[in-house]
Parts: structure tokens; sequence; C-alpha cells
């Protein structure tokens, strides 16, 4: 399914997974190439500590290059199924101040995933992101899993 970029970033605001941890996406590219995705931190999720839940930021790293590689190959008239398949957080900083994550994909990658789904038919490559405070600090690395192949319907055998 094709969407545009403002679709997919407004659905994606008001999903409740999303809004309630208050992780909030600032932009989407047109190409769905770039996003910054920023966290929020509030009363719904902030600890004992009055910092950032490790969970809210490990689930705002989760979405967005699988999301991103679908609509980008969607946009191609490639259908394919993308998800996150693993992901590695590395927390170093408590977050006390919102938090801005930015999730790129460059032209390599994308033709990297073009081979591999024309010679193999899926693709998978760790991703990084970093999630970065208001004085510049990161407070969280993640290394993200994603894993896209052509559309085979709604199969029970991954």
């Amino acid at each position: 399914m094709k969407l545009k970029a403002w679709q997919v970033k407004w659905m994606l605001r008001i999903f409740p997974a999303l809004l309630f941890s208050r992780v909030w996406v600032r932009t989407m590219s047109e190409d769905f190439k770039s996003c910054t995705v920023s966290v929020k931190p509030s009363i719904l999720n902030r600890n004992l500590q009055r910092t950032i839940f490790g969970g809210t930021i490990f689930s705002a790293f989760d979405p967005w290059f699988a999301l991103m590689f679908w609509q980008i190959f969607a946009h191609r008239d490639q259908k394919l199924e993308a998800w996150l398949k693993s992901a590695e957080i590395d927390y170093k900083k408590p977050a006390a101040t919102r938090l801005t994550i930015q999730f790129n994909i460059s032209d390599a990658d994308i033709a990297e995933a073009e081979a591999a789904l024309a010679s193999e038919g899926r693709f998978q490559k760790w991703m990084k992101a970093e999630a970065v405070n208001t004085e510049g600090v990161v407070c969280a690395e993640a290394r993200l899993l994603v894993y896209i192949r052509n559309y085979k319907g709604h199969s029970a055998n991954f």
C-alpha cells in the first residue's frame, strides 16, 4: 500500500502505543529515506527516578526502518513484508529531557536491498540509530535488524 509521508506521519502520531508513550514523529521525508522521532518526558512515561522508561525509549526505536523500507519499495510498485527482526539497545545515560532519534536510509542501503530481493527474495541488515537529549548527549544507541522479503501473502511460514 502506497502512502504519502504526511499520511504515515499523522497515522503514527495518533497510534495509541506511540501517542501514550509520548513518541512523536517530527519529520518524515517525502522519499521515506529519513525520519525524525522525539520522545517527550511526561507522567505517562517517567519512572521513579523521573527519567524516561527504558521500554519507552526502546519502543521509540522500533518501527521506523521497516516502515521506511516498506514505503520506499511500495513507491516503486514492489510489494514487501517488512518488520524489525531483532534489536539491541545500549542505554548510555538516563534520559531526563526530550530525546530525538534520527533514522536514515542511504541510496546504498536501498541498492543493497534491491539486489538481495532480486536474487534471494529477502534482505536483512543491521541499522543504527541514537537517542540524543536536548544537550546533545547520546542517551541510548540501538542496532536494529530490519528484515524485508517479497510479499507472500499471509503465510504462517516465515
